[in-house]
């Protein structure tokens, strides 16, 4: 009882579940399987009719195609390996060079702006030295023109009036 037991117990624990529990008495035989020598045979072979020098070259042939696929798979796998390495090395030089370029360009930024305001500065320097300028020629002519009325000279006024009727008047066709 105590076999059975252990063995339910067994098939229980280990996932095996049945619908229906059937009792086992004690009372019952134990069950044989009859085996012959032709139902080995026909279990570890593929047909009956198979001789073993077939089936010993059949493996034979199965293992060195076997072998040759593994030492290919092996190549493989060292050349990812070493590709794998050189890409990791690549990957560091990559990054370095990236750190690099981004503090270039960040220095490359603050030049830009301090460039922008040193520019911006001597624009509004020109600017305001152009109108100094225009102010300075407006006071020379200004101071000029009294110089020429103290030592009586003519106007440019009565000048101009005078270009305007030496020219040639478009309905007539003729000179004033």
């Amino acid at each position: 009882m105590n076999k059975i037991s252990l063995c339910l117990l067994l098939l229980a624990a280990a996932g095996c579940q049945q619908d229906q529990i059937i009792p086992i008495s004690m009372e019952s035989a134990p069950m044989t399987v009859k085996q012959d020598a032709g139902s080995l045979e026909q279990r570890f072979s593929d047909s009956g009719k198979v001789d073993p020098v077939t089936t010993i070259t059949m493996w034979a042939q199965r293992y060195e195609e076997l072998s040759k696929q593994t030492e290919q798979l092996r190549k493989e796998n060292a050349r990812l390996l070493e590709e794998n390495n050189r890409l990791q090395q690549d990957f560091v030089k990559m990054k370095l060079e990236q750190e690099q370029t981004r503090k270039d360009v960040e220095r490359s930024n603050a030049l830009l702006q301090e460039a922008h305001v040193e520019l911006s500065k001597w624009k509004s320097d020109v600017l305001g030295f152009r109108e100094e300028m225009r102010q300075a020629q407006t006071a020379q002519m200004q101071a000029l023109s009294r110089v020429l009325r103290i030592l009586g000279a003519e106007s440019a006024a009565p000048q101009k009036e005078a270009a305007k009727d030496s020219t040639v008047s478009p309905q007539e066709g003729t000179k004033q």
